[in-house]
């Protein structure tokens, strides 16, 4: 009782008139991407600007906002600009707690002043497993390959938490295949590494057991090579409230249409954040979720199918030429001939003789 009456006096003193502006796609909009779990800190909140929607590339960082977060217990902390655009909070012992509610107010460098709705964090989904399936893969162009497919199994026990998105960072051991030093610290051994590139949802709402099997992540075709050596994949799971999982079903929505969750933001996406002092347009999400995490290794051995020994993306590729030579800042020239009037470059990937050129030496943070 006490919390509802704590958000009553939130919604009738903190944004006293909360506009709901009409988005046009030729203005400056402000775009909110943030969150708090239940694990430790510092949060993160990204804030940039899009100049049109219908544009690419026209993303810039929104500078020297003010950004606070509350809680329904009158706790507070600030977030400071770490770098352009991204925030962080400051407070070390202000962490995200089951069953609590956080919202967040920014104020811009110019004076607009916008909040987010109030989110309570539900119990925690937890991941019993991940494992990976041999079979085929049926790609967007209707085509099938083989394919090593990632799932996990989840469970809530009490039955409290209904919606998921789930999240995943990979990384493997890549091998340049030759040696030849193309940085001043050369390296033939490399961790490359990627996150989700699409959006993860499940809706258990009509699940009397909160027992979710089978849900599907990431998938390795037989034509790669992340399985040679070693193979690491860590999955995160989010327990979200229900108007979080609507929002990222319209991300979801828009990506299958437009084909990149890395597209520009939709203006059709409802989020929960609001305007308070203008008309300014924003969109985004501030997410109160509780999470779990999960990891699994693997390698070549672990499986039945068969996956190339050698990098497919170093074999010796053919440029012909007027005049002028290949990059040699992305190529390594094996060899050159006269066809004719064209000069023709038998080249290779510089990371093929040095990993250093494009990935990474180190393994990632999130690998143990």
């Amino acid at each position: 009782m006490k919390k509802l009456i704590f958000l009553i006096i939130f919604f009738c003193i903190a944004c006293t008139e909360q506009f709901h502006p009409q988005i046009n796609n030729n203005i400056s909009i402000l775009v909110v991407d943030g969150k708090i779990t239940t694990e430790s800190g510092p949060y993160e909140i990204r804030l940039f600007r899009t100049v049109s929607l219908d544009a690419s590339d026209t993303l810039k960082p929104e500078k020297e906002a003010i950004i606070t977060i509350h809680d329904d217990m009158g706790n507070n902390d600030i977030f400071l600009e770490v770098s352009p655009g991204i925030y962080q909070n400051q407070d070390p012992t202000f962490t995200g707690k089951i069953g609590q509610t956080y919202w967040i107010e920014i104020e811009t460098s110019n004076g607009d002043k916008f909040e987010s709705l109030p989110e309570m964090i539900p119990p925690k989904i937890s991941i019993e497993s991940i494992y990976p399936e041999e079979g085929e893969k049926l790609l967007s162009d209707g085509s099938k390959i083989k394919a090593v497919e990632y799932y996990l199994d989840a469970i809530e026990p009490t039955n409290n938490s209904s919606y998921m998105r789930w999240e995943y960072k990979e990384s493997w051991e890549w091998r340049s295949p030759y040696r030849l030093p193309k940085t001043t610290n050369p390296s033939t051994i490399c961790y490359p590494n990627a996150n989700s590139n699409n959006v993860y949802i499940f809706d258990g709402s009509k699940l009397s057991i909160k027992k979710f099997n089978h849900l599907s992540s990431t998938f390795i075709t037989n034509e790669e090579v992340k399985l040679n050596y070693q193979y690491f994949l860590k999955v995160s799971m989010y327990s979200v409230t229900k108007d979080c999982y609507k929002f990222w079903e319209q991300i979801k929505q828009s990506i299958e249409e437009n084909g990149s969750l890395y597209n520009v933001t939709p203006s059709n996406a409802t989020g929960n954040i609001l305007p308070c002092n203008s008309n300014s347009p924003v969109l985004g999400y501030f997410e109160a979720s509780s999470v779990d995490h999960k990891h699994i290794t693997n390698s070549i051995s672990d499986f039945s199918m068969k996956f190339p020994s050698f990098p497919p993306d170093c074999e010796d590729i053919i440029i012909r030429r007027k005049e002028g030579r290949p990059d040699e800042n992305i190529f390594h020239i094996v060899n050159s001939w006269m066809e004719g009037e064209a000069i023709v470059f038998q080249v290779r990937f510089n990371y093929c003789y040095d990993c250093n050129v494009k990935y990474s030496p180190n393994k990632p943070s999130f690998w143990p």
